[in-house]
């Protein structure tokens, strides 16, 4: 009873301040330092009770307690002791109070640690003050490995049994690694099916590729590489390095748009072929690829990606990889997602009694995502 009765007498004195224009009454919870020059004590930061919780005030003076988790792309992520995790656009901040450390990324690539606080517009780092449009992410605690990793899984599965044994499954997964300066990405998809004991479908494909920001908007990709396998494409497996560019045409709380792209070197191995033909080809190639996030409601979220791939006749010659996938938020950490998936080879390659596999491949996915 004590610990609510304090958390209501904070909450009631902020806004009461906020609304009455008192100065005094407002220091109760967050004190902005003078200059920029001095030092926050510990005294300045922290509100006079339940000092263990970061602070967040949003412009429409509600007032939230809990635990910051990171800021990427605009984008506040925010452990509220009462709401759970919410994400508040960064321009939607009016006050924001760490109580402990966070390492935070600045749009000219440098980095800096410690207690944070943001009071209208301005951000003060152990005193030192920026402008928040400075400020491109932050990651709680210090720069260490537990704080950089964030993964999602999704999930889809069929079993049927009687007349006909049938297993479906689908899966898809993604991880991230982001630090203030760099983002590595590691994808997954696969489909297997077998009915009666014969497999029907089993394609598995995996992307990598890490991203080095030269700004908010360029990045360099100095390796991606993807592995693809589907026997029922011909196709025992298919390796692709390359390395290249990126640019971040839309990058705001709500919408994400990139492209990059470049040279790659590409290596397939058949799964058949007739007698006398090679069972392996490599070519240099070109990769393009963009890619599409938007918010369409506080719950549901749109993304895309189109992967674009040329390389020689022999292995495969135009082909591509495009993904749309509707996400939406059941609980804070539970999706419901639906993926459209379209694989298209150009030139695909006859198998050993000469047939010659489709050129598209058409998947939907129902399935349901955590977070981890």
């Amino acid at each position: 009873m004590e610990y609510h009765m304090r958390y209501t007498l904070i909450a009631a004195t902020c806004l009461a301040a906020v609304y009455s224009g008192s100065a005094t009454s407002a220091e109760a919870v967050i004190t902005t330092p003078a200059t920029s020059q001095q030092a926050l004590t510990p005294a300045d930061l922290y509100p006079p009770a339940d000092a263990k919780y970061d602070w967040l005030q949003l412009t429409s003076l509600e007032l939230l307690k809990g635990e910051i988790k990171n800021l990427y792309d605009d984008k506040l992520e925010f452990e509220s002791d009462e709401l759970d995790t919410v994400y508040i656009d960064w321009e939607d901040v009016k006050v924001l109070q760490s109580s402990g450390i966070v390492s935070i990324g600045f749009t000219d690539l440098s980095t800096k640690t410690g207690r944070l606080l943001v009071e209208n517009g301005k951000s003060y780092i152990n005193g030192e003050e920026f402008d928040n449009t400075q400020i491109m992410t932050i990651i709680a605690g210090d720069q260490s490995e537990a704080n950089y990793w964030s993964s999602k899984i999704t999930l889809g599965a069929n079993f049927r049994s009687g007349n006909t044994d049938q297993i479906d499954y689908s899966a898809l997964a993604k991880t991230i690694r982001r630090t203030t300066e760099s983002r590595f990405n590691l994808d997954y998809i696969g489909n297997y099916s077998k009915t009666d004991g014969d497999s029907r479908i089993n394609n598995h494909r995996i992307n990598t590729n890490f991203d080095w920001f030269i700004s908010k908007q360029f990045y360099v990709r100095p390796i991606f590489a993807e592995i693809y396998k589907d026997p029922f494409s011909n196709i025992e497996y298919r390796a692709t390095v390359g390395s290249g560019l990126s640019y971040n045409i839309i990058d705001n709380s709500k919408t994400e748009w990139s492209i990059s792209g470049g040279p790659a070197y590409t290596y397939t191995r058949f799964d058949e072929v007739a007698a006398g033909e090679e069972t392996d080809d490599g070519s240099a190639a070109m990769v393009i690829e963009t890619a599409f996030d938007t918010e369409i409601t506080s719950d549901i979220d749109f993304n895309t990606l189109y992967r674009v791939q040329y390389g020689n006749e022999q292995s495969g010659g135009y082909t591509h990889h495009a993904i749309a996938t509707l996400e939406i938020e059941l609980t804070s950490m539970f999706d419901l997602d639906l993926s459209f998936v379209w694989d298209h080879i150009n030139n695909p390659q006859a198998d050993a009694s000469g047939l010659i596999p489709e050129q598209d491949d058409y998947q939907f996915i129902i399935g349901f995502g955590i977070d981890i």
